[in-house]
């Protein structure tokens, strides 16, 4: 636990309006609760960094849970595969976590990524892990399906963070390109969250 006087000049260090965003806000609470889990976010790349798009997917996913119900949408091995080569999955993470949870519907966002192009935003090496596991039983592509809670754009848009926030908390810095997603913050940002 920091003083409030250090709550104050970290909130400070954040810059104008930022602090009192609410998205940040919601971070804030999110962490309080959840603890570091909460920081959970999802890049779309833009053509420059000004452009990159993040979607907090511990709050989509937490509010998927509550109002949507799980479709069964096809896997497609095509995608997987991209996944696999892109290096947005680990096979050591799907070999040494993935298989071993209780696997989680995916969240899929509908034209995350542009018009016509729906984005898993949470949930890639599960997906990869079901492709990997039917190809091993020798299942045919249609017979393979992942449940996925699938997001609208009207709803997915409100878990949005913007540019200027994802700056601030520089997000770019501690992204993991190869999976597309904010690793875990540096110690030194819980105190930006402390209560």
């Amino acid at each position: 636990m920091t003083s409030r006087n250090e709550r104050r000049l970290n909130k400070k260090s954040l810059g104008k309006g930022v602090a009192s965003h609410p998205t940040l806000k919601r971070m804030m609470r999110n962490f309080r609760r959840a603890g570091r889990e909460a920081f959970e976010v999802y890049r779309v790349d833009g053509q420059t960094a000004d452009e990159h798009v993040y979607f907090d997917v511990f709050s989509i996913r937490e509010w998927a849970e509550e109002y949507l119900t799980p479709v069964a949408i096809d896997l497609d091995r095509g995608r997987a595969e991209t996944l696999i080569a892109s290096g947005a999955v680990d096979k050591n993470h799907i070999a040494g976590h993935t298989v071993q949870q209780n696997p989680r519907p995916i969240i899929v966002g509908r034209d995350a990524n542009g018009a016509g192009n729906d984005q898993i935003l949470d949930g890639s090496h599960t997906y990869v892990a079901v492709a990997l596991a039917a190809t091993a039983a020798g299942q045919p592509d249609e017979a393979v399906s992942i449940d996925a809670y699938v997001v609208d754009p009207k709803d997915w848009r409100k878990f949005l963070i913007p540019g200027r926030v994802a700056r601030a908390l520089n997000f770019d810095a501690h992204f993991d390109d190869s999976s597309a997603s904010w690793t875990k913050p540096p110690h030194e940002w819980d105190a930006h969250f402390d209560a």
